[in-house]
């Protein structure tokens, strides 16, 4: 099989979700997946602190690893780059998300191993 075999073929049947792949890397003649990408999200202004009406973000960083207790549900402390209703991007931003409102973290990868 060819490098270029298994690139097309990762292409061809990527899934697609929030946290999605980007194109796949050659590093050492070994494949490997790419960097995950931002996702997009919408927040309800009931769903994030501190602010007035539905938010638009693009997800840079999600802190998985502190969870902040507020009136009995988790938030998560989110970066991100606000996308105004036009679709262009605006200020850097850290709020507080509902932790129900974000999809479930990428798998954490596993160390390789070498002899």
């Amino acid at each position: 099989m060819r490098v270029s075999d298994a690139v097309r073929c990762a292409r061809r049947h990527r899934v697609a979700g929030p946290w999605s792949a980007s194109a796949p890397i050659i590093r050492e003649g070994r494949l490997h997946r790419g960097v995950p990408r931002g996702a997009v999200r919408r927040f309800a202004e009931t769903d994030y602190c501190y602010g007035v009406g539905p938010l638009t973000l693009l997800v840079r960083h999600v802190q998985w690893d502190k969870p902040v207790p507020i009136d009995g549900d988790l938030w998560l402390e989110v970066e991100g780059v606000v996308i105004d209703p036009a679709g262009r991007t605006g200020a850097h931003r850290q709020v507080l998300v509902r932790a129900g409102q974000l999809p479930a973290p990428p798998p954490p990868k596993r160390p390789r191993l070498r002899p």
